[in-house]
């Protein structure tokens, strides 16, 4: 089992400031030839992103020729632009970015034409030259199944058509949103054109709880005729259910909600009925698999191979959660034992019980 250090007690402290802080020890890199790594991260804005900056210190433990210093973006594409440079001043050799929004690509580029390595996981940046790789799911296949298995699910249960469906759509700008959408935009639209599905509202609930509740409360005071909301992620579908409770509705009876990201409250709404489908496609996995590319990249000189990895996109593994099967899924679908990056050299690493997950 991975063991923090008081270093990392102590990291975990001086997280939720806004500044940057250092993964390990300040002179690290200086008295061991450590090469000094940027993790740049939307923040703790979203709770999904607090299982994700976890995994960059677990895995950095079993990596000491990274010095990975942590930084919080909070949730600003501007930001996260000056973050990148601060990085460049700072003579980084390396850069593992979770993108607010594909608006930071300029920034990723000249990072890049300055001879720094960068990755991308979780959210992409807009041009793949940008960055050597992204490790993360394929979010248009997100969208679909989330979305595809709540339609199978209505027409077997014999719910009458039309269905009026609500997408709430996720930050603006940001590729996890737009792929999601697209994703679950092919698998309505033919019922839209058939006449078998109605969308009354899609909207950008910008990722947040509070914001797809206002929404869908607002919605709810004009019709109740919803049968199916599908969120880009399982934030917003709390929201969304909270919103129905509010207005006497019973999730999962008149009205079905979708997410994703197996967060642990919609994994519990799952086992209750009142949130029909998650998916996971696990923040802590990408994390590790992000530092893991990164010390390929900057120890080994290996990148993701073009012929198995097109444009540098390396996929995890997602899996869609319903009353079927979520009694086996972990909060954040992080698994016990990470597996290695499929390329490269790598290794398995158990999940310490510290991971938030």
């Amino acid at each position: 089992m991975i063991k923090i250090t008081k270093v990392l007690v102590f990291g975990l402290g001086v997280l939720l400031l806004p500044t940057a802080v250092a993964f390990a020890t300040g002179q690290k890199e200086a008295s061991t030839g450590a090469k000094l790594v940027y993790f740049i991260f939307t923040g703790y804005a979203y709770p999904y992103f607090a299982p994700m900056a976890d995994g960059i210190k677990q895995a950095a433990t079993h990596y000491p020729d990274l010095n990975i210093k942590i930084v919080n973006a909070n949730n600003s594409a501007s930001d996260e632009i000056t973050d990148i440079n601060e990085a460049l001043a700072a003579g980084a050799k390396g850069i593992i970015l979770n993108p607010v929004q594909e608006s930071v690509t300029s920034a990723t580029q000249k990072a890049v034409q300055a001879g720094v390595a960068v990755d991308t996981l979780d959210r992409d940046v807009s041009d793949p030259s940008a960055r050597f790789a992204f490790i993360g799911d394929n979010d248009e296949t997100l969208g679909k199944e989330e979305a595809q298995y709540a339609v199978d699910y209505l027409s077997q249960n014999n719910v009458a058509t039309p269905w009026n469906v609500v997408v709430l759509e996720g930050t603006l700008g940001a590729s996890t949103a737009v792929d999601r959408v697209k994703g679950t935009m092919e698998v309505l639209q033919p019922l839209v054109d058939s006449g078998k599905v109605d969308i009354v509202l899609n909207q950008s609930a910008n990722f947040a709880t509070d914001a797809a509740q206002t929404m869908i409360s607002t919605l709810l005071a004009k019709t109740t005729n919803i049968q199916l909301i599908v969120c880009g992620n399982d934030a917003m579908a709390l929201g969304a259910i909270t919103a129905l409770q509010n207005a006497g509705i019973t999730p999962g009876k008149q009205t079905f909600v979708v997410g994703a990201d197996a967060q642990p409250e919609s994994l519990d709404a799952v086992k209750a009925g009142t949130q029909l489908d998650t998916v996971t496609h696990s923040p802590f996995l990408e994390a590790v698999w992000a530092v893991e590319a990164m010390d390929n990249e900057l120890v080994g000189g290996t990148k993701p191979a073009a012929d198995t990895y097109p444009n540098g996109n390396v996929i995890v593994p997602m899996t869609v959660v319903n009353s079927s099967n979520v009694a086996g899924i972990s909060a954040w679908g992080t698994p016990t034992t990470i597996p290695p990056l499929p390329y490269g050299t790598a290794q398995p690493i158990t999940v310490s019980a510290s991971s938030g997950s």
